[in-house]
């Protein structure tokens, strides 16, 4: 496949994944059991308790497209994915804007962040089981997986969280699209309650007077 194709597909699959702008069926939230909201509220506990998170990420397309990078999370409000090369893509949160940047095109794209299902990774407070519609919680050997979706954005994408037990710790997220497409983070070498760089989420659009410039 060619390069620019390859990319082009890329970029897709990262709005679609990392976004999530496509309707998915709707259930109505059934009443959680009380092991269940035992589960959600470990889960409120162990998000509410990161400060900053550094790791390293897998990420899976839906047609199968691979690739690898950085992430780094400073609560509340900011994230960045930081893909190696050649991927020209960087994915950041600067507090209230989650930017997409193809360094290729020069083009920047922007949603609330706390509008896509990346907002409850970074959201202060969080409150699952108050905030959002919980699809479902699984809990199986050396794992709890929770599916939830925004209530008030029931159409713009369902996140499935990972996270390995006992000792809770997040090592997975697959957000699903309209058509069942399965977009899959896997995290290595997680970090917590590190120092993290202010300017990794800070980003400042190039006006085309800059580029002249240069």
């Amino acid at each position: 496949m060619p390069l620019k194709i390859l990319l082009k597909t890329l970029r897709i699959t990262l709005l679609a994944g990392l976004v999530a702008l496509f309707p998915i069926a709707l259930n109505a939230q059934t009443k959680l059991s009380a092991d269940d909201s035992a589960a959600v509220k470990q889960v409120d506990e162990y998000l509410n308790g990161i400060n900053t998170l550094r790791a390293r990420f897998v990420q899976l397309g839906p047609t199968g497209e691979l690739s690898r990078g950085a992430l780094f999370i400073k609560r509340p409000g900011r994230l960045r994915f930081e893909y190696d090369p050649p991927t020209p893509i960087l994915v950041m949160a600067d507090g209230l804007w989650l930017i997409l940047v193809d360094k290729e095109l020069a083009q920047a794209d922007r949603w609330p962040i706390y509008d896509t299902p990346l907002g409850v990774l970074v959201k202060e407070g969080v409150q699952i089981e108050k905030e959002l519609l919980v699809d479902h919680v699984i809990r199986e050997i050396g794992q709890l997986r929770i599916a939830i979706r925004d209530p008030k954005r029931p159409d713009e994408g369902q996140i499935e969280l990972t996270f390995a037990t006992p000792a809770l710790e997040l090592r997975n997220w697959t957000v699903t699209d309209s058509q069942g497409g399965k977009t899959n983070v896997s995290l290595s070498n997680i970090e917590t309650g590190v120092q993290l760089d202010p300017k990794l989420f800070f980003f400042e659009e190039k006006q085309p007077s800059d580029e002249q410039d240069n």
